[in-house]
């Protein structure tokens, strides 16, 4: 198979030209944008969502990765790997395939081998490219549409990755409703070194001790900006959703729990540590923003909007900002009193980037 001089420059380059088209996470050194009101010049650049795969767990042991492209002139690609303790392994680049029969063969990598012990992986490619799952070279486990997989190409850690466990004689049965609004939080509480630790402390204090059989929040993020699935109950592999969103479809939300009387359709984004004193990290701003974005874009919410929600279990009614902090639905100092100042700021910064439209459940059901 040859392979075009554009696609050798592109592999070269992926390293850093995917990941500047990918976050805002990033905030310009030095820059504060709790002092600053921006991200910086640099930031207004970062602002389309990757077109990579986010972290997939497979359905089944992942043994080795292979990558097909939609043409020989879009061949380049990264892959990184997970482990249980939540630490996401380095990039590294896809090497391409120069083996193939007389008459061609479709554009793909060589194969990746999972290192010992991985349990998600994410690519970084071309719209259009496919990742095959093999366990241990034996069978396939599942094929994965680049771009389509997980939320909207955000890496996110999923449940394995960071340890969440089964609760013996108690299970949350999934209920999914349409998406209605966005609630941030912070956990309130100390953040030790190892991050995985922290959310699994959280999500075994909610399921077991309080009861619930899981974690409340739908997503959780750490001071580096690392984004973790909250709550199961949705297919490996897709956080949040009830199917991986479509163009124009939004599918049902699976129920959380963090915000009493007021949690169907309403998705729960939190934050590790207590921020009454000082506020997130800009890492951690940068993930905030990157995960509104791309909620909003998925459901049709508007970042910058009002929503009458109601809740359609029992009917309660809430005149309330679409992206509101947890204080805002009453009873609560959550976010803090360092990090509820920013609610605006991470609005209109999601709004940049979001795509007004028309997004319908009617598919679904809902």
């Amino acid at each position: 198979m040859s392979v075009t001089r554009r696609g050798f420059l592109t592999a070269a380059s992926v390293g850093v030209g995917a990941a500047v088209a990918s976050t805002v996470r990033g905030p310009v050194a030095g820059a504060n944008p709790f002092t600053t009101g921006s991200l910086g010049v640099a930031q207004d650049l970062m602002q389309s969502i990757s077109t990579g795969s986010g972290m997939i767990q497979p359905n089944g042991p992942l043994g080795y990765v292979g990558v097909t492209f939609p043409s020989a002139e879009d061949i380049a690609g990264r892959i990184r790997f997970a482990f249980p303790d939540g630490s996401v392994g380095d990039w590294q680049p896809l090497d391409l395939m120069d083996t193939a029969p007389d008459a061609g063969s479709v554009p793909a990598s060589e194969l990746v081998s999972a290192p010992d012990g991985a349990v998600g992986y994410e690519v970084d490619a071309p719209k259009g490219s496919e990742a095959t799952v093999f366990d241990d070279g034996r069978g396939t486990a599942r094929n994965y549409s680049l771009g389509s997989v997980g939320l909207l190409g955000l890496p996110i850690i999923p449940r394995a990755a960071w340890g969440a466990g089964d609760v013996p004689g108690f299970r949350w049965a999934p209920q999914f409703f349409p998406a209605q609004s966005i609630t941030i939080h912070h956990t309130a509480g100390q953040v030790g070194p190892d991050r995985a630790a922290t959310v699994r402390a959280t999500y075994n204090y909610h399921a077991n001790t309080l009861g619930w059989g899981d974690i409340g929040y739908h997503l959780i993020i750490d001071p580096e900006g690392r984004i973790y699935q909250g709550r199961g109950g949705t297919p490996v592999g897709n956080p949040v959703f009830q199917v991986p969103p479509v163009a124009g479809i939004a599918p049902p939300v699976v129920t959380g729990g963090h915000v009493g009387g007021f949690n169907n359709g309403n998705i729960g984004i939190s934050l590790l540590g207590d921020f009454t004193w000082s506020p997130p990290t800009p890492a951690a701003v940068g993930a905030t923003i990157d995960c509104v974005r791309a909620l909003c874009n998925a459901t049709g919410i508007n970042p910058r909007g009002g929503v009458n929600y109601r809740n359609p279990e029992g009917g309660g009614t809430r005149p309330m900002m679409a992206v509101s902090g947890h204080r805002d639905w009453g009873g609560t100092a959550c976010p803090g009193d360092a990090f509820y100042p920013q609610m605006q700021f991470i609005r209109d910064y999601a709004a940049r980037g979001w795509t007004p439209r028309a997004v319908s459940s009617a598919a679904f059901g809902s």
